[in-house]
Order: structure tokens, then sequence, then C-alpha cells
């Protein structure tokens, strides 16, 4: 079958766009609350007073800023040519002698409505698809960028990011994936640089060097790829943020893993990456921070002392929730239940309308699917103070119709062949009333499942911790939160804490690397390899075996380790790069749970039942003398003492028994008897170091002894 493409489409509904005969350059803004905006125009990224300052003109009855500019006005310019914006409002009056460096208009550094307006600070437009630089390049300590008494007529302008625009893009057509149900998708999730940067190649570390490196990913079993922030930041951010979850554009991808460092290469390079995955059958998934941003701050607990780029000097009030500091009493400060120095403002027209925008905008660049970071905050409802999660109403509830407004279709049922994007949630987030809300999202949204993460380690690592009801509660798609809902993408490890190897390795995190809090479910596994393995492997086949999407880190596969660091967000070192070496010796443990991985995967997609919307209707429940279970056997399914679970799974066309112990020691159990005509063969047994590859071994008998705290694969043939 032919591959159909698309061409990507660079517009968007604010920020600067050519206009359709491409006779002149559109600039619009959203700003409520400003009073006066000054379009600026440079031919430099930096040293440059601009060569054009335009007064925007406001919509009537709207807010937005507007104005346009003839393209043989900018044929002298280079290309790209770059712009900002200088703003006035309430707490800055615009005057007709004001002159920049100074405090003609001045009132205050922020008035009592949150308006942080200063025309001596360039903002650069949130609709960039590309910033000529970031704040560090040019303010190491970013005191330029500060509203404090000794900055605050600092003029940035020639310095600071701006906006970059080419007159004459250069696009390229992106290939299209034919659709497939979402519940047959395995994710693997990546940082970019990581995947690549131990490889031997010019490009490591770049959109390039993954492009290079998607046939190896698709030979790993995974059939989507889910990378951290891609959206611009500046990664020397608060000592180093190297993850990318301090975003200062949403529609710029970073600089930072382009290839080629010159203007416009960026996004050429990630649709070209695009492609190359969607060439290989690759999904791509955007994890995508819209609960804060990497802008404003305060500095030593002083309100007028604020940092400035783009947002807040545009229209603080509307971008960012201000509330009444419960210490100070002071009024409009920055919320912080993202624990990242401010909250957007969700009940925003503007910053709902930028979300939404954004995700379109990567929709149009070929982008599969969206997981949003601490998502629970784009369920805010609340103009007050504290926050109140709604899922039926609010950006959350209106972002499928809000897209769909802009062309993009969102998928509504996981387990069939769609159209259109997938919608993730982080349904949590860091701080605030009711702030964990898993099961609780809109019907067509998935989310991140850390109940059975939390199990599934248990079960493996900490078996007396849990009854056989919270194991059967896995293996049904977490019905205790999703109940009828197709809504859980499992996993056992992810970014945030240990790596699926640490987790097995280490009893508690290692202080001098740097890491995290001791929230951690972990066990070293008594130091013993063979222990590990079966531990591991356990742990990786309820995952594979469970209702809901799997997802994994691509590191977890080769074993990578952190050494016990369980919060490497801001270490641009080998703590995080991928070393594929060892995996690829045959006989390593590496190379052994690789194997073993890369069988789960394979037989998941092989065998449709594992991923039915009612994969949990396929299941009966036995107790080791092959007697059927049911929902009247509440003294078994909560009583912590029981070690033993068989679990039967019958399809129309084949069938498999699953049997599942957290027993200390050996433990002999009955199969219950196979269909007329076929016997039980052995898939796997996660103690076993040999079954590796999924071949069914014939079993005589109905008899087996299952190793301490394992798991065994039967299926009928």
């Amino acid at each position: 079958m032919s591959q159909m493409s698309f061409m990507p489409d660079l517009k968007t509904n604010l920020g600067a766009n050519l206009d359709n005969d491409g006779k002149k350059v559109n600039f619009s803004l959203y700003s409520k609350n400003a009073t006066m905006v000054i379009l600026c125009i440079f031919d430099e990224a930096k040293g440059q007073d601009p060569l054009m300052n335009l007064v925007m003109k406001k919509q009537e009855g709207k807010d937005i800023w507007e104005t346009s500019v003839k393209t043989y006005a900018l044929k002298d310019l280079k290309e790209p040519f770059f712009y900002g914006y200088r703003i006035f409002g309430p707490n800055w009056e615009y005057r007709d002698d004001f002159e920049v460096g100074t405090s003609i208009g001045f009132k205050c550094k922020a008035d009592e409505n949150g308006n942080r307006f200063n025309p001596n600070k360039l903002a650069y437009d949130p609709y960039s698809k590309e910033l000529s630089h970031l704040p560090s390049d040019v303010s190491e300590n970013l005191e330029m960028f500060r509203s404090g008494d000794d900055y605050y007529l600092i003029d940035n302008a020639k310095y600071a990011p701006k906006s970059v625009f080419f007159i004459n893009n250069n696009t390229a057509p992106i290939t299209k994936i034919e659709p497939r149900p979402f519940s047959k998708e395995i994710i693997g999730e990546v940082h970019i640089k990581d995947l690549t940067q131990n490889l031997n190649i010019e490009e490591k570390g770049t959109y390039l060097a993954a492009a290079k490196f998607a046939p190896a990913i698709k030979k790993m079993g995974f059939t989507m790829v889910e990378f951290l922030p891609i959206c611009e930041f500046d990664h020397r951010e608060d000592g180093g943020n190297y993850w990318g979850y301090m975003t200062l554009n949403f529609f710029a991808p970073a600089k930072k893993y382009a290839f080629n460092k010159n203007y416009g290469k960026a996004l050429e390079e990630f649709r070209f990456m695009v492609n190359e995955f969607h060439k290989n059958g690759l999904k791509v998934c955007l994890d995508v921070v819209y609960n804060h941003m990497g802008e404003a701050r305060i500095y030593n607990n002083d309100n007028n002392d604020c940092c400035l780029f783009s947002y807040a000097l545009i229209d603080n009030s509307s971008y960012y929730k201000l509330v009444t500091n419960p210490v100070t009493k002071e009024k409009n400060c920055y919320r912080q239940n993202s624990g990242c120095h401010n909250d957007t403002n969700s009940t925003n027209e503007g910053f709902y309308n930028l979300v939404a925008d954004s995700v379109a905008f990567w929709a149009k660049q070929g982008v599969d699917a969206f997981r949003f970071d601490l998502a629970v905050s784009l369920m805010d409802t609340s103009k007050e103070d504290e926050a109140i999660y709604c899922s039926q109403t609010g950006l959350c509830a209106e972002l499928t119709n809000e897209l769909q407004k802009r062309g993009i279709s969102v998928t509504d049922d996981p387990t069939k062949a769609q159209d259109g994007i997938v919608l993730i949630a982080e349904p949590w987030t860091c701080g605030g009333a009711n702030c964990y809300q898993l099961g609780n999202f809109p019907e067509n949204w998935l989310e991140w499942n850390d109940v059975s993460r939390d199990t599934i380690r248990r079960s493996a690592l900490f078996p007396t911790h849990i009854n056989l009801n919270d194991v059967r509660n896995v293996f049904e798609g977490t019905k205790s939160r999703f109940k009828d809902k197709y809504g859980a993408i499992n996993y056992i490890c992810c970014h945030d804490g240990f790596s699926l190897y640490d987790c097995n390795s280490f009893s508690k995190r290692n202080p001098s690397t740097q890491g995290g809090s001791d929230w951690e479910i972990c066990f070293d596994n008594y130091s013993r390899e063979e222990v590990k393995e079966n531990s591991i492997k356990k742990e990786l086949a309820m995952l594979f075996l469970s209702k809901g999407v799997p997802m994994m880190q691509i590191g977890d596969m080769i074993m990578h380790s952190k050494c016990a660091n369980n919060n490497s967000y801001n270490l641009d070192d080998k703590t995080n790069y991928y070393n594929y070496a060892t995996v690829n010796t045959n006989g390593t443990f590496e190379n052994r749970i690789f194997r073993f991985c890369r069988s789960l995967a394979d037989f998941r997609k092989t065998h449709n039942v594992f991923s039915l919307k009612n994969y949990d209707e396929k299941l009966k429940y036995y107790n080791e003398h092959a007697q059927i279970l049911d929902e009247n056997s509440e003294n078994f399914w909560f009583d912590y003492s029981k070690n033993y679970l068989g679990i039967r799974v019958d399809d129309e066309n084949e069938g498999f028994f699953i049997a599942f112990s957290k027993h200390l020691y050996d433990y002999k159990f009955k199969l219950p008897n196979p269909k007329e005509g076929k016997n039980w063969y052995i898939i796997f047994d996660t103690s076993n170091k040999e079954h590796l590859t999924f071949e069914p071994k014939e079993f005589f008998g109905l008899e087996y002894r299952l190793n301490p705290n394992s798991l065994v694969v039967f299926k009928e043939l």
C-alpha cells in the first residue's frame, strides 16, 4: 500500500503570518489589559536598535492588537527578520514623550490588578515559531529581564530574545500513518538527546540523529515514541534544565536539538524526524507543559522583582494565576501548585486559545499524540485563589471542541482505528486541594496510571504489601479508578523517579547523585542477579498483559542505570545518556531483559485479545486447585495471606493461562482443563532464564511448580 502524505501548515491564529497573496505580513497579539502596543522590527538578533516601530491597533470589541507590514517595505531586511513588542498598560501609561530607558509614564511595577507592563523590556511573541536566542545567552543571571529597583529601567531591546520570521518558508510533506487502534500502541518514553548522544554519528543528540535511529526503535518493538518536552526552553535555568519542563515558547522546537543551528532549521529538522518516524510506522507523542512557564518568578520574596520575558510583559494577569500569599497576605503573587514558580491561568480566554492553537499547530506538523504535564491544572475552573477542578467544564473538557474548530480531530475510542490525535493526561499536580484526579478526566482522554505502577512494583518487590484484588485490578485496567473506561496508560517507571534497573537494584535513592525524594517503591533484590532478573521480568509481564496501553522508558529496555538518582532533570551527562554496548552482547543480564521485553511486545501485538476494549470481560480467575473464583470470594480477594492467582484468558480463537505467584517460596498449582483437542504449552516463565523468545513448549499434565514470586504464561494449542 502506498503511503499518504500531507503538507505541514505553519499558519497560526495569532502571531506573525504571511498573507495569502504574499504581499504583507500580519501581526496580531492577545492582550486584554494593554493600553498601547508597539511592534519593533529588527534586522539583527542582537546589538541593534529596532529599524521600525509600529503602533498596533486594538480590534473593536476584542482583546487582539493588530498591524500589517507590506513585504516590499521589508525587502531591504535580511531573511529572516526579527521582532518583539513594547507594551504599556495601567501600571505604565503610554506618553508621546516616552523614551526607552526612562520612567516616563511609570506608576508602579505591579498594580492592584496584577499588571506588570514595562515598555523598557522587549517581549517576544508567544506564537513565535522560533526564538532568536535564549535569555541566558545574553544575561547569565537574567538581570536585564528583571523588574526590581536596580533593573526595571534597563532597556533590553538590543539583547532580549526576539521572534524570528521567514517570509519564505520551506516545507516538505510528512508521511501519514494509516489509522490504528491506540490500544495497540506500545509507547517508548525518551529524552531526545539521551537517545543518541552515545552513538558514533555526527548528528548525535539531535532531531536528525533520532530520525536515523527510528528503524532501531521499531525493532525494539515500540510503535510510538513519547519525547520529553521539545518546545523551546532555557537549559541553564534553575541551575540546569536538561529535561525541558520550563517552556519559553509553545510553538518553537528547541534549537538545542537541531543539528544545523542556523535560523529556520530547527522546525525543518523536527518535521524531517517526524516524517522518518512515520515512514517506519512509528507515531510521535509530545510531552507538553502548559501548566506553568519558564518565565515568571519572584526574586528574594520581593513581589516587585519579577522575571519578564514575554507573557508577563504582554498581560501578566491573563497568562498567570495570581493569588494572595497565604503567609504575607500580599495580593497578586504567583500561585505555585505546579511547584515551578508559577501556574498558568487556565480560565483566561487568551491562554485558553494559546493552548488549543499550540496543540493544533503541532498536530499540523505531524504529531500524533500529546501527553499533558500536570494536566490537572487545565481542569481548574476557579477565578479565585483556590483551585476548583472540574472535568465537565473548562479547558480540559472543551479542548476537543476547540481543536475541531481548528481542523484537528481527537480520537474518542482508543480501541478503534480512528483519524485524529490522542490526548493523554498526567492526572495530578504538585499542590493544592484535590490535586489528584486519576480516572476523572473526560471520556476521550487517557491517563498515566500510577495505581498500576505502584501495584506492579509491589507485586515483585514487596509482595506481602498487596492482596490479589490489587493484582486483579491492574489486569482489568484499574477498574477501581477507570470503571468501564479504557483510559489507562500503564507503566512501571518513567522519567520521574528511578529507572527500571535502579528500581530493582537499590533500596533507596543515593543522596550523592543529587536525586529527589525517597518516595520510590524500590528494593535491591538482595543484590542477587537471578532474583533481580525475575522481578524485572515479572513487572514487565504484568505491564504487557494488563488492560491499557503499556508505556516504558526506552532506556529501561536496555537496563539503563542512573546510579540511584531519581530526579536527574538537571544533568546533561552520562547519568541520562543511553549506552547500548552491553545489551548487544548475548548472554548478559542486559541482553536477556532486552530479548524478553522485545518478545513481550511482539506477543502483545500478535495476540489481539490483550488490546480489546472488553479484555477484562474475557478473564476468569482460579485458585491453586483450578477452582473458579467469583465476586463472592471476598475472603479470598482481600486476604493478604493468599499468594496465588490463576487467570484464564478466553477469546474466540485463542486461550491463555496466566499463573501469578507472590509467594516467597515455591508454589504448586493445577491448571484448568484445556479445551477439547488442545493442550497447554508454556510460553514463558519469568524465573526461567531460557524463556526469552516465547516459542511454545509442550507441557504434560496439569500441575506446575512456580518458583518464588514469579509469573508463568501458558497457551492452548
